[in-house]
């Protein structure tokens, strides 16, 4: 760093040249203004400018050298701990201040000493120079003329050593030998003032002019986005909802808005044969800064070592700390990453046809590139996708599956979507413990990322505590507000907490993207019903015919069940049942029909067909609501004294006391 910033040699040794602590930094008057660091605010003629937490300690840092000039190095030594940034970051924090100066009645200013660095320039208090008299320049970079008179020292005393002149000599020299003791002393660190690291990644612009490569330009998005959410420090976008903004142009604040996030990273991609050319630049949102940029022109087989460059340099200016990246090979075969990319880009698709796509491709990638964990792990998804739609083949390649997922937590044993995909394959298997074992895991390193929140939403639900699944789907639809799987799981978990009001509304949004979704209309449906809104469920079922929707038997059994039409809704659940496993997948679905109509004998013949297939659905009776009066049946007692659900109920009774040592909070 020296080498590049250099430093104050003489600031270093009086030790002014030292990390800001915000919260212990002392209030201080400039001029006429007063500076409270701990609340980052700048006062004065009655206005109160707040600034970022990176601003607020330059100021600091400017104030304290007492009419110094720091060089970039010393801000970044003070302001960035040593973590080196661009240019474009120390230049938007000056540019911030100088607007909070003129906002507050230029009490200050900032003059920029060309290649050298910065000083601060205070006005005394009650002698602020007019429009007429000096003209203060405000653009990033610029030079301001220092006032009339030479700068008051020292700046960053309080407001007390501005009026001096009422005190004597010797008083004044105690106070400051005082001060400076309390100033140098050593004292525990604070916690420094909490970033914010919210983060959206948009598609990354096609550069190469031919449409078909835009799979690449949306690949290194993605998996630029997919290493910067594993870090639990970041909250970053999903993908559904920043690659909702693919093509268009708008307001950066505006889509951050959106997106819930105040950073947004936007680059482009050309790809030129065995070479790729990629710029990215992170911007803050609320001013249209950018706080940092670079480009990378390097061989395709280095593509993975870029990714990690441009994930570490955001992260770090987001966080000011270099994160670490997950193992991975150092170099790829360019046609097994281009073959990778397609296959991510059908799994996207989430559909049988893209599972069908994405096998396949993945499992070449896999071959080719047998060390490559996130082709382990995207293999892995494929495979466990593909084998739901080939029943035949089901066993075989559920475990490839597994085996893929197990091969990528070796290589990489922070792969996000390998961790979640195995604790799925725990739960499936019925392998409580190590279940927990994953999603504890989970929730400790990707706290905010969506793929963790997603499965770690069906694992509080699988076992058995709903209300924590709402609170984790409701995190999902933080960092991923525009994704409608996401208020669909959260419609279904409101549904099995009885907030079917809440689930209604939920529903509707989705609707209102798309009118016409069958899905959607199905579960307003069974909103409707439950509520007793019979006639607006007529509506929707009215609506799902004129679809053509084979949906439509699904609404109208609700409609029969809660307006009392019982024979009708035990008309179309022998349908269902005679046309087992086509029209409901899993056994446990139907037993819960049957325990809806109060038909025990069979909903339990189903039940044990379910426990007996291993199907996680076979234990929502011991926790739903509706299914008190079921829990008192014999059959349902013998299924409690079960190994397999004695085992699901220990590992439920755990996580129950855990949420609630910690207040619920999952």
């Amino acid at each position: 760093m020296a080498g590049r910033f250099p430093m104050n040699d003489r600031l270093v040794r009086a030790g002014l040249i030292a990390r800001v602590d915000l919260a212990r930094a002392p209030d201080f008057a400039l001029g006429d203004a007063q500076v409270r660091p701990a609340r980052r605010e700048i006062a004065a003629d009655g206005s109160v400018e707040t600034v970022e937490p990176r601003v607020m300690r330059v100021l600091v840092a400017l104030a304290r050298a007492n009419g110094e000039v720091l060089s970039r190095g010393d801000l970044i030594e003070s302001c960035w701990d040593g973590v080196i940034v661009g240019e474009d970051a120390i230049n938007r924090c000056i540019g911030r201040l100088r607007r909070a100066a003129e906002a507050t009645g230029n009490a200050f200013s900032i003059e920029t000493m060309p290649r050298v660095g910065y000083r601060l320039i205070t006005v005394e208090a009650g002698a602020l120079a007019t429009d007429a008299d000096e003209s203060v320049a405000t653009g990033p970079g610029s030079a301001i003329p220092g006032p009339t008179h030479a700068p008051a020292a020292p700046a960053f005393l309080p407001t007390i050593s501005r009026r001096a002149g009422v005190l004597t000599a010797a008083a004044l020299a105690l106070f400051l030998a005082g001060y400076s003791v309390w100033w140098f002393w050593p004292r525990p660190p604070a916690a420094p003032a909490e970033p914010d690291t919210s983060v959206a990644v948009l598609p990354f612009v096609n550069m190469s002019g031919n449409p078909a490569q835009e799979y690449f330009s949306d690949g290194f998005s993605e998996e630029l986005l997919n290493d910067l959410s594993g870090d639990a420090r970041l909250r970053v976008a999903a993908r559904t909802s920043a690659f909702a903004f693919k093509g268009k142009t708008g307001d950066t604040q505006a889509i951050a808005h959106t997106l819930h996030v105040h950073h947004i990273v936007e680059g482009s991609v050309r790809e030129m044969g065995d070479r790729v050319r990629i710029t990215a630049q992170l911007i803050d949102a609320g001013d249209g800064y950018s706080i940092w940029s670079a480009s990378y022109d390097r061989n395709l087989a280095d593509i993975l070592s870029v990714q990690g460059d441009v994930a570490r340099a955001v992260a770090a200016a987001l966080t000011h700390r270099i994160i670490p990246v997950a193992p991975r090979s150092p170099m790829i075969d360019p046609a097994a990453y281009r073959l990778y990319l397609r296959g991510r880009q059908d799994l996207d698709l989430v559909s049988p046809e893209g599972y069908t796509k994405a096998y396949p491709l993945l499992k070449e990638v896999t071959a080719k590139e047998p060390h490559f964990a996130e082709g382990l792990a995207a293999f892995s998804h494929a495979a466990w996708g593909y084998s739901q739609f080939d029943p035949l083949h089901k066993d075989a390649i559920r475990a490839e599956a597994k085996d893929a997922a197990a091969k990528a937590l070796l290589l990489d044993p922070r792969n996000i979507k390998a961790r979640a995909l195995q604790g799925v394959f725990d739960l499936d298997e019925w392998n409580w413990k190590a279940a927990a074992s994953d999603f504890r895991i989970l929730r400790a390193e990707a706290p905010n990322n969506m793929r963790a929140l997603a499965n770690l939403g069906v694992y509080y639900d699988t076992m058995g505590i709903p209300d924590a699944a709402v609170a984790v789907m409701r995190r999902w639809l933080q960092v991923d507000p525009l994704s409608d799987a996401a208020r669909r799981f959260m419609f279904l978990e409101l549904s099995k907490a009885h907030r079917y009001r809440e689930a209604i509304v939920m529903v509707r949004t989705i609707l209102a993207d798309h009118p016409d979704d069958p899905w959607g209309l199905v579960t307003l449906c069974e909103g409707d019903a439950h509520t007793n809104q019979i006639g607006e469920a007529h509506q929707v079922d009215d609506r799902l015919r004129r679809l053509k929707s084979d949906q439509a038997d699904y609404c109208q059994f609700d409609i029969d069940v809660n307006s009392g039409d019982v024979g009708d809704a035990r008309a179309i659940l022998a349908h269902w049942s005679a046309g087992y496993p086509d029209r409901f997948l899993f056994a446990s679905d139907i037993a819960e029909k049957y325990i809806t109509l109060n038909d025990f004998e069979k909903a339990s013949d189903w039940l044990e067909r379910a426990y007996d297939r291993r199907e996680t659905g076979v234990f929502e009776p011991a926790f739903e609501a509706d299914y008190a009066s079921y829990r008192k049946t014999a059959r349902w007692q013998a299924v409690t004294q079960r190994a397999g659900f004695k085992e699901w109920q220990a590992v439920h009774n755990r996580i129950a006391a855990e949420l609630a040592a910690r207040g619920g909070a999952p």
